[in-house]
């Protein structure tokens, strides 16, 4: 029956490609061929140029969740002082910010693979600039825990939803190198932000903070309302199909008088805005054993990462005696290297994505499908030069530990920072490119589980960083972690050898739950 599936699916390939989602998750059920038998068609309409812009505009929005959360720092102790409340109370704001930045993707993730990728974005943005203008204004405490929640609401979801962007418009083959540019927004978060928030903080008080999101908020809310085209494929296909217009599309089809009708709904179906999300699917993919290794041993660097980061301040401040604004300025070499990294790693998933194609007999130019067939080799492809970053990774969070305890020239401190910030940035662009392959119709509900799984790690090592460092030291500490990053090794050689079987299984069972779902159809009509 499986295998009657993937022929039927083999048959057919453009027509799933363009179709609405009708089975969850079921984006990758393609044959083996199919990425040979459409190789003369394009993958996406938009021309290189536009795709440029695109991925400039959801990597500016991207800035958003990742500013937020880090310019938002070096005001702690005057918003502290100012509500007359605790560091403990104030810290809360923070732990909650990171649950909502988990939580949240799931339910926006879903709904950018549902309704499309603008009306999310334009939704988010929009709850967002409220947030900041609320957060701006907050008269008590309560006012701050709360508005804090809804800033994470609105604005954590837009680098799953511009990771949905990437997938929609890049073919596999230049999907790496996409998703570096693209990655380069979030990163800039944590450079700019401690820097602009303690300048601010300093000169013009702690709601100005907030003003300024409001006025960035704003600007990326026109930027998209304006320049970003509709990119979900089953409703656009290709990017030439008509959904979810810009200003500047809609008048263009009004004054050619064009009949571009909204995607059909099937009959007896509401309209994709009516049908409620679902907020389980990004939970789905945890279930599938490759993807579970995969967001395991993406979370765990991610988690240990955000240990250095939230250490950073103490650190510094009891060991070199920097203050607020000089901390924030040695935020720069992590910062520097995480963009870097992204850019580097884009290139080097590109090549190695084209080294495997041709060793196994495709033609890597003529990739141009956006679900790779059961054959292809995914996860020999991807994580083909993981161990580069991942052993440099390891090493330098020990040494780091051991450095800070014997109170190293903090210059030594910063390029450990620097390349700790290349390499995590290679693992989770590695990892993120990888989970897009599997998934390439689902890829913001993809994105949002992976954010859901490092976001929670990530608090709950944040949680423990402090305490360890005060009860064992902070050499131990980072041993500590360090060896749990090594502990996650052999989930590599679990994926690269039983990878690509479980994911033949997932592609064979839900081909047959289509035919199945098809015949049905089928059946009724005759009925």
């Amino acid at each position: 029956m499986a295998e009657k599936s993937l022929k039927t699916l083999e048959a057919a390939p453009d027509q799933i490609d363009n179709d609405e989602q009708t089975i969850d998750p079921a984006p990758d059920a393609l044959a083996p061929s199919t990425t040979r038998a459409s190789a003369s068609v394009p993958y996406s309409a938009f021309t290189r140029s536009r795709k440029q812009v695109i991925v400039a505009i959801v990597a500016l929005a991207g800035v958003a969740s990742t500013l937020s959360a880090n310019i938002y720092f070096p005001a702690l102790n005057a918003i502290q002082e100012d509500f007359g409340t605790t560091a403990e109370m104030i810290n809360l704001t923070i732990s909650l910010y990171m649950v909502f930045q988990g939580l949240s993707p799931s339910l926006w993730g879903s709904l950018a693979d549902q309704w499309g990728r603008r009306p999310v974005y334009l939704c988010t943005m929009v709850i967002y600039l409220g947030a900041n203008v609320g957060l701006a204004l907050s008269p008590n405490y309560t006012a701050l825990l709360v508005l804090r929640m809804l800033q994470a609401f609105g604005s954590s979801s837009v680098i799953a939803i511009g990771a949905g962007c990437i997938g929609d418009i890049a073919s596999p083959s230049e999907r790496g190198t996409y998703f570096g540019i693209y990655s380069v927004g979030p990163m800039l978060g944590p450079i700019i932000g401690p820097i602009i928030g303690g300048v601010i903080a300093q000169n013009l008080g702690w709601r100005w903070i907030f003003w300024l999101l409001t006025i960035i908020a704003g600007a990326l809310f026109f930027l998209v309302l304006f320049l970003l085209p509709e990119t979900l494929r089953s409703l656009v296909g290709d990017g030439s199909g008509y959904a979810n217009p810009t200003p500047t599309q809609w008048l263009q089809a009004k004054a050619l008088r064009k009949d571009t009708p909204e995607p059909i709904t099937p009959s007896g179906q509401k309209s994709r805005f009516l049908q409620p999300p679902k907020l389980l699917q990004p939970l789905q993919y945890i279930f599938y054993p490759d993807v579970a290794v995969c967001l395991f041993c993406n979370g765990i660097p991610y988690a240990v990462f955000y240990c250095v980061l939230s250490s950073t301040s103490y650190l510094f401040e009891t060991i070199y005696g920097l203050n607020e604004q000089q901390i924030g300025l040695c935020y720069i070499a992590n910062g520097v290297g995480c963009i870097l990294g992204g850019l580097i790693i884009g290139r080097v998933l590109d090549r190695d994505f084209r080294i495997t194609a041709e060793k196994h007999g495709y033609d890597s130019s003529k990739l141009s499908r956006g679900s790779l067939g059961a054959d292809f080799p995914i996860f020999e492809a991807r994580l083909r030069s993981i161990w580069v970053p991942l052993f440099l990774f390891d090493a330098l969070i020990i040494i780091y530990g051991f450095l800070l305890w014997r109170d190293v020239s903090l210059a030594g401190i910063l390029v450990v920072q620097f390349f700790l910030g290349i390499c995590v940035t290679s693992l989770f662009n590695l990892y993120q490119t990888m989970l897009i392959d599997l998934f390439p119709k689902n890829s913001a509900s993809i994105t949002a589980s992976n954010n859901l799984v490092r976001c929670l790690l990530g608090a709950a090592c944040t949680a423990a960083i402090q305490p360890g460092i005060t009860s064992i030291g902070v050499q131990y500490m980072f041993l500590t972690v360090g060896l749990i990053v090594v502990a996650t090794t052999p989930g590599i050689f679990v994926m690269r050898k039983y990878g690509p079987r479980w994911r033949r299984n997932r592609m064979e069972q839900q081909a047959a739950a289509l035919l199945t779902t098809s015949e049905k159809a089928a059946t009724d009509i005759t009925k």
